[in-house]
């Protein structure tokens, strides 16, 4: 049996670990650490987002994602979509 191709380039997260971060695509740092982050790592087409994803252990990885990747995560990953804060809420 194959996998489709939409499930291979789907953002999953492994046992223990959480989302910390995301940001739009980082342009100042480290040059390794933006030619890591400048393709997706599913499709190789222009970063949209970058998340940072840290395990149990406190280990970060980096996933950057295309616009289409970060919207299917992001319906799978609430902590992705935007924050809504109350009325009245500090």
């Amino acid at each position: 049996m194959h996998d489709s191709p939409q499930a291979s380039s789907q953002f999953t997260l492994k046992h223990g670990e959480r989302i910390t971060d995301c940001s739009p695509l980082w342009t100042s740092g480290s040059d390794r650490i933006l030619e890591e982050i400048a393709s997706c790592n599913h499709c190789l087409r222009s970063t949209y987002r970058v998340i940072v994803v840290t395990s149990a252990t406190g280990l970060e990885r980096r996933a950057s994602l295309y616009v289409q990747h970060f919207i299917h995560a992001a319906r799978t990953f609430p902590e992705l979509r935007p924050n809504t804060i109350s009325i009245g809420q500090v």
